[in-house]
């Protein structure tokens, strides 16, 4: 792929081959006063953009609302979805356009999205804005979790502005480039199936097999193979996120990726302290998505896809696709924290090894991250750091030697590889929002740069520290 300048990009729209009825063309609201805020080169350089061709004044006019790249033609989709357990029949793109694609040089496609676009359709009496706030929580944990090699959308750039807007209080307005292999989400299909559309779910399920799972065109059963593939890529990424200590906090069935992606940061968080019942979002007042409850919640979204296909599909085989979720889960959680663990492989007992190690960090409030870091260096180094952690008990003592016994020579490489020096926390955000909010962009800069390398081993300072007291209990709600 040659890469080219912000003013040579050149849109596909195949989401114009999306059914009539899936949303509405709607042109983007200026901001006022426009400047770039943040860029990511690694993801500009998917899409075939040139970091060095990259100007901020380019960058601020094609996606503040002011000039559209060539080719793009916006659309603000319409979806439904299950929202904390209860249906809502009519959602959409409320504040977000798709404008249209690009092809990778290793052939991926990436959808462009500009969210905090201004009013569409389905705004729902809000005002189409995105608070530079939210916006810098979704680039910086987007573009972490890519980092860490975890399945997600991507972020290009956010540009700020003067334009006022009203949440809690008065803030800025800032839009945000999304990249996603695709946009479309479990509510997508909601929104035909339960408004009586099933042609149009057929429709809907043909394009998003041709242009996300062509090789489910080559079995006898296309849409239970595509089924199937949402099932098993849903259950690997959500036991990535287990593993790494990631929070989502808004697991709404609109709030799924029909590509496997981690697809809206709003109340996120890592953990700090290991405590499986954690919830990061003010919102959820009942716990429905609690760190523990992730994967139960993923596979009940599952069914919920499941029934918008049950015109297309037999019930029996939806159900043998959906007992495939625990065990692709359950093998792709141990796997991942077996390596975490510095074990190779898997044997008997790894299980109940993980379980235990995982009771211990959570009967003696250890940061989650962390242990592990420290765990890495106790096999090399001094014990000391790693069994203060746990007030020296016989217990961590025991289940030592039981790991000791376990491992080979290749342990400390593994757990290298597996354990990251630093994880996003969520009060390294807020600091770096309060700057942002006040004009100053540099720690945004310097943490996304940290971030970009969190295998290696440097001396991140501040960035690898577990979080402070102060920080612990801070969280967000829904509100944008």
């Amino acid at each position: 792929m040659q890469l080219v300048g912000p003013d040579r990009l050149l849109l596909q729209c195949r989401h114009l081959a999306l059914p009539p009825d899936s949303g509405t063309a709607v042109q983007p609201v200026p901001l006022k006063d426009p400047r770039l805020v943040a860029f990511s080169t690694s993801a500009a350089q998917l899409i075939g953009l040139d970091p060095c061709l990259c100007q901020a004044k380019n960058l601020t006019e094609l996606f503040s609302g002011h000039s559209m790249p060539q080719g793009s033609q916006p659309l603000a989709t319409v979806y439904a979805g299950h929202q904390f357990g209860s249906y809502t029949a009519e959602l959409g793109d409320g504040r977000a356009l798709l404008l249209g694609d690009l092809q990778a040089s290793d052939g991926q496609q990436w959808e462009l999205q500009l969210k905090g676009s201004g009013k569409t359709p389905y705004s729902r009496h809000g005002d189409g804005r995105a608070a530079l706030r939210s916006v810098i929580r979704e680039y910086l944990a987007s573009e972490a979790m890519a980092a860490l090699g975890i399945p997600t959308t991507r972020a290009l750039c956010i540009i700020g502005s003067d334009t006022q807007i009203y949440r809690e209080s008065i803030e800025l307005a800032a839009t945000m480039v999304r990249l996603s292999p695709s946009h479309i989400r479990f509510g997508h299909f909601e929104y035909f199936y339960y408004s009586r559309q099933s042609e149009t779910v057929k429709q809907l399920a043909d394009i998003v097999i041709r242009q996300h799972y062509p090789h489910c065109l080559a079995t006898a059963h296309p849409y239970l193979a595509f089924f199937t593939a949402v099932v098993e890529s849903t259950a690997r990424l959500v036991a990535q996120w287990q593993a790494i200590g990631f929070c989502h906090g808004v697991m709404n069935t609109d709030n799924m990726s029909i590509a496997g992606v981690t697809l809206d940061y709003g109340p996120f968080a890592f953990l700090n302290d290991y405590q499986p019942g954690f919830v990061c979002n003010l919102s959820d007042e009942r716990g429905r998505y609690a760190f523990n409850q992730q994967p139960s919640i993923a596979l009940w979204n599952c069914v919920c896809l499941a029934q918008t296909l049950s015109g297309l599909v037999e019930k029996s085989e939806l159900e043998a696709a959906l007992s495939r979720f625990e065990p692709v889960y359950a093998v792709k959680y141990t796997e991942l924290m077996c390596a975490k663990l510095g074990m190779a492989g898997s044997q008997a007992g790894d299980a109940a090894l993980i379980e235990q190690y995982l009771a211990l960090l959570e009967q003696c409030n250890v940061d989650y991250s962390l242990s592990f870091n420290l765990l890495g260096q106790a096999l090399t180094e001094s014990t000391e750091p790693f069994f203060s952690l746990f007030n020296r008990s016989s217990e961590m003592q025991c289940w030592f030697d039981q790991l000791l016994n376990r491992i080979d020579s290749d342990a400390v490489s593994i757990m290298k590889q597996s354990n990251p020096r630093i994880v996003l926390r969520s009060y390294l955000i807020q600091q770096v929002i309060d700057a942002a909010e006040q004009g100053d962009y540099r720690k945004l800069g310097e943490l996304h740069s940290v971030l970009q390398r969190p295998y290696q081993k440097n001396d991140f300072g501040i960035y690898s520290e577990p979080t402070p007291l102060w920080g612990k209990n801070l969280s967000i709600s829904c509100s944008s």
